[in-house]
């Protein structure tokens, strides 16, 4: 029963990407705001028994009343509820406290929230944190203590369709939700989200919108500039994989010792090989293997990627227990001048290159820019191309069990946060505090919180924003890029984080940031071994490729291949090829 409905589920979602012409790929339209759909088909948690599932949602639906419709749609035509509601609301906990709120559930904002909105319509909001890295885990126990959030929400569209075919949401009224939530709706179809609310043949949920999901400019890697002329270079990023190593070999004779720090790697999208792929990609290829949630080991992209790394360890740049450390460890290398590079998403307010200007007053960073020119490594066979973001933010649903009020109640919310006015406080804050207006009227952000009563939470509170939009948005991705630049730094990147913006949408225009494969079906392979090979197999064979001498590496390569593909990734392989030769699969464009 679960099996057919999710297959159904997707087949539906697979056959509105294609009408609405989401998938794109090579040949893609050149307008910044073409739609890419993201592909995933992967974590799935135990589900309740099929029956108890099918009871939930049967009760929830009983108990659902019926309501006039208001008189006058939106915020005009609402009323206090005459008994006090509990809209609990799910928040990513992300342990940021070094760029945030320590206590994601309870702070500055949530409380403004509830003063703002809870108190005027007699609604207790609650946040509900959730594991950011653990996501599925924390969903499964909620569910299973009856104690989900009104409303869930994740990124992932097959997180949503996993938890719909296993009993956790319910359908919505979606001639309610336009009345009661128009600006959402309105902003819905404003950027072609309204084809997607549906699961099998019942509106589930409602979406967000992501800005420039073409790209993924957002997310940045610094340098250490001052390093390369130190090292006699120009102070550029290298422009190839063999241009790299020989610059790091400069660094270390200059005494920067593991000068690429390092972290374990497991998890979803770890090892994401994109970079060394050959394109255009083969399409057997990239619908099989493609996908950036299990790793793929097996495929000459990810040996590339792995010959790479165990290069870079076997010559030093890499800390030889790098698999011990975690990203915090990582992080605290950079601050403290022991790391060439840092990656992360850049933010007005970034605690972490705040720390390392005060450690390092005199050092000079730069930022890795995508050229927008595609080159593949003769040696390495790496080049720059990427995996592009999607069209969907936030994709928001109701729990099984929430009743008519909490379902109403989260409808207000959306609507209520949908409004330009709590919208840009939540986002930006409190004048003279958060942010200020510069001579043009623009708001700047002030760029160290720290301390601050009103300090804002991660990404400048995005993790309650996100129900609209993935980012901060202007409509101009000149003033957005000016609106998200580190501030308060001793360097401005706005430069550069547009550089490499206008890079990166060359690359997608050009055919070389493709989206992944989007399958019409439950692919049970992946619910059976998925979890298993990226968590537990693959990085213990990633360790063992990256750790071995170079002369081992590719009969160590082979053996590992065939053990991983007989550990269930062979099944995974076979399973999207035969959707694949089904016609149950996007095409790649």
């Amino acid at each position: 029963m679960k099996k057919s409905f999710l297959q159904k589920v997707l087949a539906t979602a697979l056959t509105g990407a294609m009408i609405a012409g989401t998938v794109a790929g090579c040949g893609s339209s050149t307008s910044d705001t073409t739609a890419t759909t993201d592909t995933q088909t992967t974590e799935k948690t135990e589900s309740t028994e099929s029956t108890q599932s099918t009871e939930k949602t049967e009760t929830a639906t009983e108990t659902k009343t019926e309501e006039a419709a208001p008189a006058v749609a939106g915020i005009d035509g609402w009323t206090p509820f005459d008994n006090q509601v509990t809209l609990r609301v799910a928040v990513y906990d992300r342990g940021d406290a070094g760029n945030g709120c320590s206590d994601v559930e309870n702070n500055y904002w949530t409380n403004w929230v509830q003063e703002n909105f809870g108190d005027k319509y007699n609604v207790k909001v609650e946040y509900v944190g959730i594991t950011r890295s653990d996501v599925m885990t924390d969903y499964a126990m909620l569910a299973s203590t009856d104690t989900l959030p009104t409303l869930c929400m994740e990124y992932d569209y097959d997180k949503l369709a996993t938890w719909a075919a296993d009993g956790y949401l319910q359908p919505i009224d979606i001639e309610q939700f336009k009345t009661i939530a128009p600006t959402y709706w309105g902003n819905m179809e404003a950027n072609g989200l309204t084809g997607y609310t549906k699961f099998g043949d019942e509106d589930y949920m409602v979406l967000g919108m992501r800005p420039y999901g073409n790209t993924n400019y957002t997310f940045v890697t610094w340098y250490r500039k001052d390093w390369l002329k130190e090292a006699g270079l120009d102070g550029s990023y290298p422009a190839s994989t063999s241009e790299l190593l020989e610059a790091y070999a400069k660094m270390k004779e200059n005494g920067h010792e593991y000068l690429l720090s390092g972290s374990k790697v497991a998890g979803a999208g770890a090892d994401q090989n994109y970079g060394f792929r050959d394109y255009p990609q083969d399409e057997k290829t990239w619908c099989t293997t493609g996908d950036y949630q299990i790793p793929a080991l097996s495929t000459e992209a990810q040996k590339r990627l792995l010959k790479w790394n165990n290069q870079l360890y076997n010559d030093g740049y890499l800390n030889p227990e790098y698999y011990l450390r975690s990203t915090s460890d990582v992080e605290a290398d950079f601050i403290n001048g022991k790391a060439f590079t840092w990656s992360g998403y850049v933010s007005s307010t970034m605690q972490v290159l705040q720390s390392f200007y005060e450690a390092n007053p005199d050092a000079e960073l730069g930022v890795c820019v995508c050229d927008g020119k595609f080159a593949q490594d003769a040696t390495w066979g790496s080049s720059n191309a990427f995996r592009p973001n999607n069209i969907f933010g936030a994709m928001v649903a109701f729990a099984n069990n929430a009743t008519a009020d909490e379902v109403k109640a989260g409808e207000m919310y959306l609507e209520w946060m949908a409004q330009a006015d709590n919208l840009f406080t939540m986002q930006w804050g409190i004048e003279g505090v958060n942010f200020n207006y510069d001579e043009n009227g623009n708001p700047v952000a002030v760029g160290d919180q720290t301390g601050l009563p009103e300090q804002q939470g991660h990404n400048n509170n995005v993790d309650y924003w996100m129900v609209v939009t993935a980012s901060k948005t202007f409509g101009d991705i000149e003033k957005d890029i000016a609106a998200i630049n580190p501030q308060g730094l001793p360097q401005d990147f706005s430069a550069d984080l547009l550089a490499n913006y206008k890079g990166q949408l060359a690359l997608y225009e050009s055919g070389y940031a493709n989206v992944d494969c989007l399958f019409g079906g439950a692919l049970d392979s992946v619910t059976e071994y998925g979890t298993a090979l990226k968590e537990e197999v693959y990085p213990e064979y990633r360790d063992q490729l990256v750790m071995c001498k170079p002369d081992e590496f590719d009969a160590l390569y082979d053996e590992l291949s065939q053990k991983y593909l007989d550990a269930g990734y062979q099944e995974v392989i076979d399973e999207r090829q035969a959707m694949f030769d089904d016609g149950k699969t996007t095409k790649l464009q």
